[in-house]
């Protein structure tokens, strides 16, 4: 019995530290930091925001305007995506888009939810980050829409209280790739 309390306790006390190191990994990763500083200087006269996170570098922008129709994307927000777009082409790290719609015009809230437009918006950057001659492999471009059940946070440094927004999330593995 003795013997199985020992084993029992070994583990229980090993794992979260071997968890916890994984975690500090990712927070101190070289590719967070090569990411973020390269981006850094690269938007720094943009209306994309840099900032990092703990799995790797996320870009953010304001969806200004929802296009009449729900479906395609604005000039402003099409126009942000060929700009990241360029950016992205210049590394192999995969890439989560992620969109965010809380406020829709109203005849768009009359045909669809605000999820539906969000994954609609989400599909529609990925399509033009991926066009015939697009520069990213589609195993590495993933994205998906949130609607409004991911609000911004109302914190002073969170990298935009945007309501409706686009987080580009360029990850980086525990590797540091």
């Amino acid at each position: 019995m003795k013997f199985f309390v020992k084993i029992f306790l070994s583990i229980i006390l090993t794992v979260p530290l071997c968890f916890a190191e994984e975690y500090l990994y990712i927070l101190n990763d070289s590719c967070i930091l090569d990411l973020y500083s390269n981006a850094s200087e690269y938007f720094k006269n943009s209306p994309i925001l840099v900032i990092k996170d703990p799995h790797g570098l996320l870009l953010r922008f304001e969806i200004v305007d929802i296009a009449n129709n729900c479906k395609r994307l604005s000039a402003d927000t099409y126009k942000k995506v060929k700009y990241v777009e360029q950016f992205l082409a210049k590394m192999n790290n995969p890439v989560i888009i992620e969109v965010h719609v809380n406020e829709i015009p109203e005849n768009c809230a009359r045909l669809h939810k605000k999820w539906e437009i969000s994954t609609l918006i989400a599909n529609n950057i990925e399509s033009v980050i991926l066009l015939p001659k697009g520069k990213l492999a589609r195993n590495k471009i993933h994205s998906v829409g949130f609607g409004e059940f991911l609000p911004p946070k109302n914190t002073p440094n969170n990298g935009g209280n945007y309501i409706n927004r686009v987080d580009i999330m360029i990850l980086c593995d525990i590797n540091g790739e």
